[in-house]
C-alpha cells in the first residue's frame, strides 16, 4: 500500500521519470521511546469517545468543491452501509483483520469505518481500536503501515492530554524515513498534521503535473478502489477539489461515484465489497472505497 507515486493514477497520466522526494520531514522517527498510555487508559479513552461521539479538531476527509447531487449521493451512501457491513462481518474475533500484514489491514479498515461511523459498527471499531493500540510497541518496516496506524488511532480517540502524548510516542516510534518512497513520505507528512503533530506538506510541482495530467485525459481507466481513492485525494489536496480540462470545470466527483457503485459486489453473507485477488486485499479495496467516497 503506498508503495509508490506510479501506483497513483493508471498508466496513461504518468510521465517517464522519478518524483522528487520532499524536501523535508517531522524528524520524529530519530528518537524512540516506549508508549505511555497503557491499555486499560486507552480501553477509557474509547468509553469516553463512545459516549461523546467526539468531533475532535481534524482535517475533513471532504474537502471543497461541487459535492453529489442528491440521488447519487444515496446511492453512495448505500454502498458505504453496505461496505461497512462487509467489513464488519470481516473482523477477526479478536478484533483484527486479514492473515497478513494485519495490523496495516486493520488500521485501514478501522479508518474507513471511523471515518464514517454508525451506531451499528461501534463494537466492531471499538475492539479493532483496542487491538490496534495493543500492536503498538510491534514495530513495522514500513512507513506506510505506521502511518496507517497513526491515523486510525488518532481518529479513534477523543481530543484529551493523554490521547496527544499517547499519538507522539507512537509517532516516535515510525521506522527511518530514509528508505520510503515520495508519497509514503508526503501520506505520513499528512497523517501528521491530522495528528496535530506537524503541518500538512504544500502541494509540489509533481502533483500539479499530475492534476493537470488528469484534467487532459479524463475520464480515466479505472480497476481498483484504491487507484480511485488516491486520485480523489490527489484533485483535492493538490487542486482544492476542482479539477479543470480549458474553461471546463470537469464533473470528477460524479465519474468516480458512479464507477464505485456500479463495480461493488454483493456478498451472499450481507454487505457489499470490491474484488480482488486475495481476501485479504479484498479487505484493503474495500476500505479504500469506503475512502474515496468519503473524499467526494
Amino acid at each position: 500500500m503506498h508503495r509508490s507515486l506510479s501506483m497513483l493514477l493508471p498508466d496513461t497520466l504518468l510521465r517517464a521519470g522519478t518524483p522528487a522526494l520532499p524536501t523535508s520531514c517531522p524528524p520524529f522517527h530519530q528518537k524512540r521511546i516506549p508508549l505511555t498510555l497503557p491499555v486499560v487508559v486507552l480501553a477509557a479513552l474509547l468509553c469516553v469517545a463512545s459516549v461523546a461521539h467526539a468531533n475532535f479538531a481534524v482535517t475533513p476527509l471532504r474537502q471543497p468543491g461541487s459535492s453529489l447531487d442528491i440521488s447519487l449521493g444515496n446511492e453512495a451512501g448505500r454502498a458505504m452501509r453496505q461496505a461497512a457491513r462487509w467489513l464488519c462481518n470481516q473482523q477477526n474475533p479478536d478484533g483484527s483483520w486479514g492473515t497478513t500484514q494485519r495490523v496495516e489491514l486493520t488500521a485501514l479498515a478501522l479508518t474507513a469505518l471511523t471515518a464514517a461511523p454508525h451506531p451499528d459498527d461501534h463494537a466492531a471499531r471499538s475492539l479493532a481500536a483496542l487491538w490496534l493500540g495493543q500492536s503498538a510497541t510491534n514495530h513495522l518496516p514500513s512507513l506506510s503501515a505506521h502511518a496507517w496506524r497513526l491515523l486510525a488511532l488518532t481518529l479513534s480517540l477523543p481530543e484529551t492530554p493523554e490521547r496527544r502524548t499517547y499519538l507522539q510516542d507512537l509517532a516516535r516510534r515510525a521506522p527511518s524515513i530514509d528508505d520510503a518512497s515520495a508519497d509514503d513520505r508526503r501520506f505520513w507528512q499528512e497523517v501528521l498534521a491530522q495528528a496535530g503533530l506537524g503541518e500538512p506538506p504544500a502541494p509540489d510541482a509533481d502533483s500539479t503535473e499530475l492534476v493537470a495530467r488528469a484534467a487532459t485525459l479524463w475520464p480515466p481507466p479505472l480497476n481498483r478502489s484504491r487507484a480511485a481513492w488516491r486520485l480523489a485525494r490527489l484533485i483535492n489536496r493538490t487542486a482544492g477539489g476542482r479539477l479543470i480540462r480549458g474553461q471546463t470545470v470537469l464533473d470528477w466527483r460524479s465519474h468516480l461515484a458512479a464507477w464505485l457503485i456500479s463495480s461493488q459486489k454483493s456478498a451472499p453473507e450481507g454487505g457489499g465489497f470490491w474484488a480482488a485477488e486475495t481476501a485479504d486485499a479484498q479487505i484493503a479495496e474495500t476500505a479504500y472505497g469506503v475512502l474515496c467516497f468519503l473524499e467526494l
